[in-house]
């Protein structure tokens, strides 16, 4: 319950701010109202989005691509990438949060029709606990639909089994040679110092919440082997992120990989 007061309280006080900057002409139109981004991350929205662009296109971002984005919340990334995929490209997102697909469906899709989001139902201790295990989602594309994919802070939320079960799913999804890009958090004993304390300890990851186990997991750095296999994957390249106090553009650690 208090759980619940609080996400009601700061639902509440964001809907009043949101309403306020309605009435004095304040609001960013093309951005998702307050109320909507409580759970989409720390950080001014459109300049984190911005920066994921910018990592897509370094890893090799074409704007003809057919780009998955797995996990795409209220559109902190689709948003940047309506003026970067070409008319030949196209996006597709999806995300467990109706509230948040709705949004980008209205005001996404309506003005850019090659952008089209889908809500599904997968559990999770932190985003909702209702719908199919992870370990046994099925993503809703066809085979080798797409030529590049992402999943930004969302591997960060999701068990080892959830992992390895988006992990098989993107291989299936994506075209040979396409390319994968994904953040984590990797805590060996080098991050004693890092920025967060991923102190609940369960021997191949750590938690932040033991009561909340999916709101931010940290996996024991040998995991990166098994999450991307040889006989799946090639080129596989991690990036430190600056939340273990080091000098990087992201605050999560990145991973890219290319689909054998």
């Amino acid at each position: 319950m208090p759980g619940l007061l609080t996400d009601l309280g700061w639902y509440l006080r964001a809907a009043y701010i949101d309403l306020r900057l309605f009435a004095t002409g304040k609001a960013e139109r093309d951005l998702p109202p307050l109320r909507l981004r409580k759970d989409v991350g720390l950080g001014d929205f459109r300049s984190i989005g911005a920066a994921s662009r910018r990592l897509l296109i370094r890893h090799g971002l074409q704007p003809d691509d057919r780009v998955l984005d797995v996990g795409c919340g209220v559109g902190r990334v689709a948003i940047p990438l309506t003026g970067t995929l070409s008319p030949r490209g196209s996006y597709e997102g999806f995300d467990v949060n109706r509230s948040w697909i709705r949004w980008c469906q209205r005001n996404i899709t309506r003005a850019h029709p090659r952008f089209r989001f889908k809500a599904v139902s997968v559990a999770n201790t932190h985003y909702g606990r209702g719908g199919v295990d992870p370990s046994r989602f099925r993503f809703p594309y066809e085979d080798e639909s797409f030529d590049f994919v992402f999943a930004m802070s969302l591997f960060t939320h999701m068990n080892a089994a959830g992992v390895h079960q988006y992990l098989r799913e993107a291989h299936r999804v994506l075209r040979p040679g396409g390319t994968l890009v994904a953040s984590f958090f990797f805590a060996g004993d080098d991050v004693a110092d890092a920025a967060l304390d991923f102190r609940v300890d369960r021997g191949d990851h750590r938690l932040l919440s033991e009561s909340d186990p999916d709101w931010a997991v940290a996996f024991a750095p040998p995991l990166i082997d098994e999450f991307f296999s040889p006989e799946r994957w090639c080129d596989r390249a991690l990036e430190p992120g600056h939340w273990r106090n080091v000098a990087s553009d992201e605050f999560q650690d990145v991973v890219v990989a290319h689909r054998i």
